[in-house]
């Protein structure tokens, strides 16, 4: 096995020239026609960094268009078919803003053209002439205008199906589609291999074929996760991470690395310092990572661990191995809030450590890289902004990144390669099954925290009906005179008309008329910096109640929080409320979790669910019964916390060729000393952009 696999290595480079199509996708999208500084940046704002990234962006909505007969009685912004006759082109109109009185069956209709007009179309137009025109009709107080339509010369010319795709300020649904088919015109030029077997493809659509009709689609269907194209590309996306995963674990077996040389002083006299005994459970996990770090190969490992459980402590630990050995060491935290946590609190255990987000600028960014890279700064706590090229380590040994940084093998292993035969250690705070942990994280090996530190007393939870909501004002009001903090919890940003109170802004206006400025509130609408002031707000105890969604799942560890309110538990998964009820429990106050819901909405899965939180507060347990009520998908949706995102598949559908595409994978691997196989397994490691961090590897 392992001399066709080193087989397979060394041929790589020679079978990579023959082929063009991954170079291809790898382009970065500056190098698209059309693609300047401004829509660069905001396609990098979508993840969208090359070609196949562009790609990967799939259309959420799709939109059919038929003639519109009368725009006066359509919904405003509608994007509309119109047959129109030409009357006049206004001749006043003030500085650069033309308009085309047009006529739709006795309705005055206006083209509205700011900055620019097309003489070239209404140069020759007459008086009753017809004009075909595509766009979004607004109603501004009784005249139908209608701003910078497309003109078409015939009905017909105009696609009847458009898509809508997720977007930023300063991108259109428009722009993308009109990129992503550019991409698609030059793909139809290559001749492509077919990588999945002839039973699969026999049934499913070939790669480029699937990436096409998800992007113009006939259909509604076409762009769900469940249709044909959507599961070939799903596919494809698990095949080509589980080759990476397992060829980056074989390598990392086979080949020799640097051990660390360390006897555990430093992490004595931290932990004598902090005055704390280790829990079974973390120095069970440490004696893991510990026998990773002496050893002669790399390590990959996954620490989970229930909320509360200590996976911090563990990692610092492990951290100070490093420092001890003399080499340098990262941490990696999803957040500035957090970031600047960790910062705080092991620069106040009198240990030497610097913080790089994307804030810090200037000559204290100088510093910080210039320090990195001749080794003074030996610990570094950092957000993404670690990733940039010009981010460099003298001898980086470990990274070690915090919870619900959802990185896949391809990340892993760029982050390896910011040191020679550097360890990797990923934190997660999502307990899932441990059959489907060896499945997702097939590349690392895992460790398991199941008990939390002593002093910590569990967290009672409670269901009311959210009748009585009174009751838990009152619950409230007597953990403010403790000066503790309350969460609360809701599923919707915005409520309906008749004012949902399961909304945030809803919930917030009403506990603002009772809490005054002691209410903030928080969603995922809000500018990142906005978010982080709140969030730091509420850590510092200037706002004692925060009204939120569930991005306070990613949250500062708060030990003053004591109290929880989560509204319609019926609308969460189990791990999802276990995740969210860990925000509170952190210190040594005894913490309440209040479910707060509607008899209307019970159905027997959530009297279940209430039931099972109310009982137990280990987060595996709850994982498990999460896996028997709702199954494997809906645990290992991709909205969950903690876990690997996918460029194309979404394991709450996919969740079922998770296990055909690892069997595949391994079976490629095992024939890899087959020519064709090899072929095969370099182009699908090319397309998804894997093959770029494989470098170290080829070295071996």
């Amino acid at each position: 096995m392992l001399c066709a696999i080193s087989a397979f290595f060394i041929r790589w480079v020679s079978i990579a020239v023959s082929y063009k199509i991954y170079d291809y996708l790898n382009n970065p999208i500056s190098s698209l026609p059309g693609v300047g500084d401004k829509a660069r940046e905001a396609l990098h704002r979508l993840g969208c960094f090359t070609f196949l990234d562009l790609l990967s962006h799939l259309p959420s909505k799709v939109v059919f268009r038929s003639v519109c007969a009368n725009p006066d009685k359509v919904e405003s912004n509608s994007e509309q078919i119109l047959s129109l006759k030409f009357l006049e082109i206004s001749t006043n109109t003030r500085g650069k803003v033309k308009k085309v009185y047009c006529d739709s069956s006795g309705i005055p209709v206006e083209l509205v053209y700011f900055n620019y007009f097309p003489y070239h179309f209404f140069s020759n137009k007459k008086y009753g002439d017809n004009v075909v025109v595509l766009g979004s009709v607004k109603n501004i107080n009784g005249v139908i205008q209608i701003a910078h339509p497309l003109i078409y010369k015939t009905i017909e010319e105009i696609p009847k199906i458009s898509v809508v795709y997720p977007l930023t300020y300063a991108m259109t649904s428009s722009l993308i589609h009109k990129l992503v088919n550019i991409i698609l015109m030059n793909l139809k030029k290559f001749s492509v291999p077919e990588w999945i077997s002839a039973e699969r493809s026999s049934s499913w659509p070939s790669f480029i074929k699937a990436f096409d009709s998800i992007h113009n689609p006939t259909c509604l269907e076409d762009i769900y996760p469940t249709s044909k194209y959507r599961r070939r590309l799903a596919f494809d996306d698990l095949v080509a991470s589980t080759l990476a995963g397992s060829i980056a674990r074989m390598e990392r077996d086979k080949n020799c690395g640097i051990g660390c040389s360390f006897v555990g002083d430093l992490k004595r006299q931290i932990l004598e310092k902090l005055q704390f005994t280790l829990t079974e459970g973390q120095v069970s996990a440490l004696i893991d990572i510990e026998a990773d770090q002496k050893s002669e190969h790399r390590m990959m490992r996954l620490l989970q661990g229930d909320v509360g459980s200590g996976k911090t402590l563990v990692a610092l630990c492990a951290i100070l191995n490093v420092i001890e050995g003399g080499h340098q060491a990262v941490l990696m935290a999803p957040t500035d809030i957090l970031a600047n946590q960790h910062f705080n609190w092991i620069s106040g255990l009198g240990i030497k450590v610097d913080l790089l987000t994307g804030k810090i600028t200037g000559k204290n960014r100088k510093r910080i890289l210039d320090d990195l890279r001749h080794g003074q700064t030996k610990i570094l706590i950092g957000t993404h902004a670690i990733f940039q090229d010009n981010v460099e380590f003298q001898d980086l040994r470990l990274v070690v990144i915090d919870e619900q940084q959802r990185f896949g093998v391809q990340q892993r292993m760029a982050l390896m390669n910011k040191g020679k035969d550097t360890d990797v250690l990923v934190m997660s705070a999502t307990p899932i099954p441990r059959t489907l942990s060896l499945t997702i994280y097939g590349d690392m090996d895992i460790s398991i925290i199941s008990d939390k530190p002593k002093g910590r007393m569990p967290i009672i939870t409670y269901a009311l009906q959210e009748g009585k909501v009174a009751s838990v004002i009152e619950m409230i009001k007597n953990k403010l005179s403790n000066r503790d903090r309350v969460y609360w919890i809701c599923p919707l940003i915005e409520g309906d008309p008749e004012g949902d109170s399961k909304a945030v802004e809803n919930r917030f206006l009403y506990l603002k008329k009772i809490f005054a400025e002691e209410v903030g509130v928080l969603h995922g609408k809000l500018p990142q910096e906005q978010k982080d002031f709140i969030m730091n707000e509420f850590a510092i105890g200037k706002i004692s109640i925060l009204v939120s969604t569930t991005v306070v799942e990613v949250g500062v560890d708060v030990p003053e929080a004591t109290l929880l309110i989560i509204e319609s538990p019926d609308r969460f998964g189990l791990a999802q409320l276990h995740q969210l009820r860990g925000r509170v429990g952190r210190g040594s106050k005894q913490s309440e979790c209040v479910l707060l819901y509607s008899p209307d909405s019970l159905t027997n899965s959530a009297v279940e669910k209430i039931k099972i939180m109310k009982n137990s507060n280990d987060g595996f347990y709850i994982a498990e019964q999460d896996l028997k009520l709702r199954g494997a998908g809906s645990v290992l949706g991709s909205k969950q916390s903690g876990l690997p995102d996918f460029k194309l598949a979404d394991l709450e559908f996919h969740h079922d060729l998770l296990f055909e595409a690892s069997k595949y994978a391994k079976e490629m691997l095992a024939n890899a000393n087959n020519p064709e196989i090899q072929e095969k397994i370099d182009f699908l490691l090319n397309i998804f952009g894997y093959r770029k961090n494989f470098n170290l590897l080829d070295a071996g």
